[in-house]
Formats: C-alpha cells, structure tokens, sequence
C-alpha cells in the first residue's frame, strides 16, 4: 500500500510544481511584453523626434523665406528708389535739353529773321512800280497777316489803294439780305438771281475804267458804296488817300485772302465772283492767297482756284506766306504778273518760291 506520508509528499510536489511553473511562466511573459511594449516606446520617441525636427526645419526654412521675402522686398524697394531718382534725373536732364534746343531755335529764327528783314530792306525797291492793288478778305482773317501782305505791296512801290473786307452778313441764303439787294438790282427776291446779279455787279465795279458806266446799275463804282451802306462789305483804306468811289479801275490788281474757317463764304462767294472776273477777261490780273490755320486742313482755298483749270490760268495762288522767305516769294510772284503761277508747299503747287 502506498505509505501516506508518500501521498502527501507527491501531492505536496505536485502543487508546488504547479506554483512554480506559473511563476516562471508569467515572469517570461512579462519579460517579453515589456521588452515588445519598450521597443514602441523608443519607436514612437524615434517617429516624435523625427517630427519635430521636420517641424524644426519647416519652421527654419519658413523663417528663412520670410527672411530672404523681406530682403528682396527692401532690396526692390531701394530699386525702385534708384529707378525715380534716375527717372526723374532723366526729366530734368530732358528738359534742360529741350529748353536748350527751344532757346537755340529761337536764336536761330531770330537771327534768321534779322538776315531776312535785311535782305528784304536791302532788295532794290520799285518791283511792284506802276502797278496799284486792291485785297478783298473775309473780316476773320489774322489781321497781321493782311498788314505783312500789305507791307509787301508797300515797300516794293506797289500802291496800296484799300481792303474790302466781306463780312458775315454776305449770306445770299439770308432773307433780309436777300430782299435788300434784290430791292438795289430791281430782280426778283431769289437766292440764286440776287447772287449772279450781286457778283456780277462787283465783277465788272472792280473791272471797270475810271470813267465807266453799267446800264443796269449805273455808276460801276457806286455798287461798291451800296454794297458797304448794307453793311455786306466794309472799305478799309488804311494808308491810303483813296475814296470808296475811285476804287474801279481795270488797271488795278486784286488780291483774294482767305483761310479754311471761311470755305463757305469762300465757295459761296469769293469762287463765283473771282470766276466772274476771269470770264469778263481778267486773267493775270490778281492771286489768291491762304492764310494756315492750326489744326485745320489746308488747301481748301487755293486748291479751288488749282483744280479748276480756268481758274488755275488766270490767277497766280500762294498756299503759305508766313514766312520771310515766302512773303519775298509773294513779292516775286506778284511782280511776275500777268504770268501765272502756284506757289507754296502743297502737292497742287508747281514750285516752293518763283524762279
């Protein structure tokens, strides 16, 4: 039989077997977990400095960029400081050079005309000797361009015997004008009748011999006289002793002036009364002459006489005289004629100044 104490003693082995292989057993386990629980420890300490030393360097590369932003930015604005201080040295410095250049034109022009005027005063007088001269215009032309004009006629020894001037008022579409002249002619009140009638009238007035007389208007120079008491055309004898009454002679020369601020009264008008002369045989008797205007086309005045091929025999155009060397030009080309010619600097002209 089994001896109890040796039961005892087996059961007594058994158990602590049991105790002590839990104990073994579950100290390895928590050896192993805990080696497995420090290695993630030690990889999430690993991944966070990781991250923040990324974070580190975003922050240095950012500051960096601020940084590089902030010297570019000072950097452009010290060009920009650089570009208007040279750009606005270039202004001055351009308009140091312009004044200059302006000041020296001036000198020249200046000087130019001193030489001019000389040569002018110096050129032998009597050019327009034995020849007497009447300008009609319209009264808005420049005023000191008509006095330059007749400051030609007058130092070359031409007779200056008066301006017409035309005013506003010579509107043939106007009905009191209408009927004031048609009322002088003895004509119907028409548009159209009382100015073939009014032109003609003044044609032949301008045409006319000292002693001459018109069936139908009477006295030829006393169309003249009634034309101004309507207050159509105004006589202007400055400088000169002539009456409104001596002005029609067939000898006499006249001179048409006018600029592009009067086309209308040019085609309704002076065109069909210079046109009137021509046919009553007065070729080579006068010019036409044009006064520039800023900014407005030109040509309008004398290519009307150039285009028309009677016209353009008949009468001698000149599209500039502003300067001294044109208003010499006009002298020349007036004492030429009756030879005709087209002088100035627009393509419907045939030379700059008369050869």
């Amino acid at each position: 039989m089994i001896n109890l104490r040796y039961h005892i003693v087996s059961v007594v082995a058994v158990f602590l077997a049991l105790g002590i292989g839990l104990a073994l057993g579950s100290t390895f386990v928590d050896s192993i977990l805990v080696n497995e629980l420090e290695d993630q420890v030690n990889e999430f300490k690993l991944d966070r400095d990781e991250a923040i030393r990324i974070k580190d360097q975003a922050v240095a590369d950012q500051n960096s960029s601020l940084e590089d932003n902030e010297v570019l930015r000072a950097e452009g604005v010290k060009q920009r400081q650089r570009h208007d201080e040279q750009l606005e040295d270039l202004r001055d410095s351009s308009i140091e050079e312009i004044d200059a250049i302006r000041n020296q034109s001036e000198m020249a022009k200046a000087t130019n005309n001193l030489l001019l005027n000389s040569i002018e005063n110096l050129m032998p007088r009597g050019h327009l000797e034995g020849t007497s001269w009447v300008m009609l215009a319209p009264t808005g032309v420049d005023r000191s361009a008509m006095s330059e004009i007749r400051e030609v006629l007058t130092r070359s020894d031409g007779e200056y015997l008066g301006t017409l001037w035309i005013r506003p008022a010579m509107n043939f579409e106007d009905p009191e004008t209408s009927s004031a002249l048609a009322e002088i002619f003895a004509i119907e009140s028409d548009a159209v009748a009382v100015s073939e009638a009014t032109i003609s009238r003044l044609a032949a007035s301008l045409l006319a011999n000292d002693e001459a007389t018109n069936q139908e208007t009477g006295s030829a120079n006393g169309v003249i006289a009634r034309l101004s008491d309507l207050g159509l055309i105004r006589f202007d004898r400055y400088q000169s002793a002539l009456t409104i009454e001596e002005l029609s002679n067939s000898a006499n020369r006249i001179i048409f002036v006018n600029d592009s601020g009067h086309t209308d009264l040019h085609q309704d008008f002076i065109v069909p009364l210079i046109q009137e002369i021509t046919d009553r045989g007065g070729n080579g008797v006068g010019a036409v002459i044009e006064l520039q205007i800023s900014d407005a086309t030109r040509g309008q005045v004398v290519d009307r006489i150039r285009d028309d091929s009677d016209l353009a025999k008949g009468w001698s155009t000149f599209d500039d005289i502003d300067s001294l060397e044109d208003r010499l030009g006009l002298l020349v080309g007036l004492g030429r004629l009756p030879v005709v010619g087209h002088y100035g600097e627009l393509p419907t002209a045939e030379e700059r100044f008369p050869r």
